[in-house]
């Protein structure tokens, strides 16, 4: 018994598939109608809206940001150095903001406004506010909508790791852009000046300036005055150097040399002390008398006149070491001495001789040089008294000259500061008002590195490369819809469709004749 095969199966040899480029020109060559039909349509309606659209022209201005002069900054803060910092990124990102501010475009078209160069509104944009008003938005101004085209068809970029930044406008006027981005670079150099340099600063240094002014004549007079009253010579020097410096070295001089001889002094006395305790001693062993064998009578009278002329010598010696012969003093004991020698002598004439004791010369000797060292300790004593109260007064003069110092040292820091207020406000007034007259030039420091100029050519279309693009379009556009209707067509043309299609051999075939 003969078994057929399964239904799935074929029964003959499978013909495994096959492509080639014949193939796919065979289906291009099958749909070539399609194929053509859709590549000259592409071709022609870009052709068409190529050539029947205005020509777009692009006009370009270049502003390069830099830091060519430091902002006059508000607080009065002084600095040798000139502070000129590197254009950061928020810097330009800052101009390019006021760059599209709407009062700067809104400012430039008013100003065009104004003059009567604005031009016709296009029928594009008409249809835009009929569009608008139709589903009840607010209607616009002329202004209004020239503002809205003007934000559409401006640029405004930072070009690439540089400090430019492009302002870049499309319109199909040329001579219109060109005048259009001209006033808009202007307009924004008068706006930078007003926003990054206010003239308020001017009258607010003018009158810091008055009020420092006022404070210096205060401290410089407070000065004057304490200087005065004091009775101070004031040496002008550094701010580090004490005012009183030489006054105080003249006063120390003196002071080192008065405390020298207050220690010579104290030296002298305690060498004087000394002696007086020697003399002392020696004088309360001598005897006061010694016996004699002719002796005139004297009377207690005699030996008081006697006793009265040695103390009157005693006490010139000690007189002429500090004195003169010819003062005063020592002429009233020269006067006193001679006296007394007269009536000495006038008594030893008229009284005879006894034998009696008689004052022993070297009691007498002892006695007088007593006498002599005690008032040479005495006469230390009050020149260490007087040179005591000399350097005490000039170590008060030298407390009292160092507060001086102190106040005075006060009054001029006030006064130097005063003084440096006044002439950095004043400074910064003129700078300031430099600037205000510099930004009113429109010297600034941002430049017009590129200014706009009228565009040779056109930007848009470009027309050789919507050609180009109409082809390429065309041609895969055409060979993609003549694949998609092979896809889709069920039809055998060829022998080999029959083959590949069905998997059975083709014995036969009869062309078709027209």
């Amino acid at each position: 018994m003969l078994s057929s095969p399964p239904p799935s199966q074929s029964p003959y040899p499978e013909i495994p598939p096959a492509s080639s480029v014949r193939d796919y020109l065979t289906v291009v060559f099958k749909h070539q109608k399609l194929f053509l039909t859709f590549f000259l349509s592409v071709l022609v309606v870009v052709t068409a809206v190529t050539f029947i659209l205005p020509a777009t022209y692009e006009v370009t201005a270049s502003i390069m940001v830099k830091k060519s002069r430091a902002e006059i900054p508000l607080a009065p803060k002084e600095s040798n150095q000139l502070i000129i910092n590197q254009v950061t990124r928020e810097d330009v990102n800052s101009e390019i903001e006021i760059l599209k501010s709407r009062s700067l475009l809104e400012t430039t078209l008013q100003e065009f406004e104004a003059a009567g160069v604005i031009p016709e509104e296009g029928w594009f944009s008409n249809l835009k506010s009929t569009v608008r008003a139709s589903l009840g938005g607010r209607a616009l101004t002329r202004l209004d909508k020239m503002v809205l085209e003007l934000q559409e068809n401006l640029e405004v970029q930072n070009v690439r790791s540089t400090n430019v930044i492009e302002v870049s406008y499309r319109s199909s006027d040329p001579e219109w852009a060109t005048l259009l981005v001209q006033a808009l670079t202007e307009q924004y150099l008068e706006r930078r000046a007003f926003v990054h340099q206010p003239a308020q600063a001017v009258p607010f240094f003018e009158e810091q300036t008055t009020k420092a002014r006022e404070r210096l004549a205060e401290a410089e007079d407070a000065l004057d005055q304490y200087v005065a009253s004091a009775g101070l010579t004031v040496v002008e020097g550094p701010d580090d150097v004490d005012p009183l410096a030489p006054e105080k070295q003249e006063i120390l001089e003196q002071l080192g040399d008065l405390q020298g001889r207050l220690s010579a002094t104290e030296a002298e006395i305690e060498k004087r002390r000394q002696m007086v305790i020697a003399l002392g001693s020696s004088l309360e062993k001598e005897p006061e008398r010694l016996s004699s064998a002719n002796r005139f009578n004297l009377d207690p009278a005699t030996e008081e006149i006697e006793t009265s002329l040695v103390a009157l010598q005693l006490e010139r010696d000690a007189l002429i070491q500090d004195f003169k012969p010819d003062n005063s003093r020592i002429r009233d004991l020269d006067a006193q001495i001679a006296l007394a020698e007269a009536r000495l002598e006038e008594i030893q004439t008229q009284r005879g001789g006894i034998n009696r004791t008689e004052i022993s010369p070297v009691h007498q000797d002892l006695k007088s040089q007593l006498l002599s060292a005690k008032a040479q300790l005495a006469g230390a004593r009050a020149e260490h008294a007087a040179l005591q109260e000399l350097v005490d007064r000039y170590l008060a003069v030298i407390s009292d000259l160092g507060n001086k110092s102190l106040v005075l040292t006060r009054l001029r820091r006030e006064a130097k500061a005063a003084e440096d207020t006044y002439l950095l406000y004043r400074k910064k007034h003129e700078e300031a008002r430099i600037s205000v007259a510099m930004n009113e030039q429109q010297i600034v420091d941002v430049a017009i590195a590129q200014p706009a100029q009228i565009p040779l050519k056109p930007v848009a279309p470009k027309k050789r490369l919507n050609l180009v693009l109409a082809v390429i379009v065309g041609i895969l556009g055409g060979l993609g819809l003549t694949f998609l209707a092979e896809h889709f067509d069920h039809t055998f043309t060829t022998g080999e469709e029959v083959e590949k299609r069905l998997g059975i051999p083709l014995l036969a075939s009869i062309p078709e004749h027209s």
